[in-house]
């Protein structure tokens, strides 16, 4: 039986390609999300100087301030991204299949969160950077391919961060600021490359 990875490995396919009504549906469904690239631009800044800040966070005032920094970060890229929805009319005009897929993704948030708690608690700090590079980066390559190919580049790109930041004796931090940085430029090229 043929893996979810099958198109890395198998550059050509024979038969119907049955798959092409689902992406039509996916493509309609993130039409909002991928209006414009300033979205993904504030995104490649935020999360990359995010996680550079961290250990100065952490030195300054330990995990409170380390919470501060990315609760700050997330709302930041968040609003930017609102308020592109807004501009563009996106935020009202969803889809059914668009509301699973954000119910989906609230989901996969809840269990990185949970797998959080129980990585922090094991003393294991060091591996939340892999482990959130590596859930979002296949929710990118299976859900986010079916809509834009750009996407399923970058949970390519997200998923190799985060395998360098599981490394052993790596730099866990500095490998998701550079595959956050790399992904979600390249994310901003493909949609600018799509609205010409």
């Amino acid at each position: 039986m043929p893996s979810e990875y099958e198109p890395l490995f198998t550059p050509t396919r024979t038969g119907e390609d049955d798959l092409e009504p689902v992406r039509e549906r996916f493509r309609a469904a993130s039409r909002p999300f991928l209006r414009s690239p300033w979205s993904w631009l504030a995104w490649a800044l935020v999360l990359p100087a995010a996680a550079l800040a961290t250990p100065f966070a952490l030195q300054a005032g330990g995990f409170a301030y380390g919470l501060f920094l990315w609760s700050g970060a997330i709302l930041l890229g968040g609003a930017v991204e609102m308020v592109g929805l807004l501009r563009s009319g996106g935020a009202t005009g969803s889809t059914p299949l668009a509301g699973w897929v954000l119910h989906l993704q609230g989901n996969l948030s809840l269990i990185a969160v949970a797998l959080s708690v129980f990585v922090l608690w094991q003393d294991l700090a060091w591996a939340l950077p892999g482990l959130w590079l590596l859930l979002l980066g296949h929710s990118f390559y299976m859900l986010g391919g079916l809509a834009f190919p750009p996407m399923r580049t970058c949970g390519l790109i997200f998923q190799l961060g985060g395998a360098a930041a599981l490394w052993p004796d790596g730099r866990p931090l500095v490998a998701f600021a550079v595959a956050t940085l790399v992904g979600n430029l390249w994310m901003a090229w493909g949609v600018w490359q799509a609205r010409e």
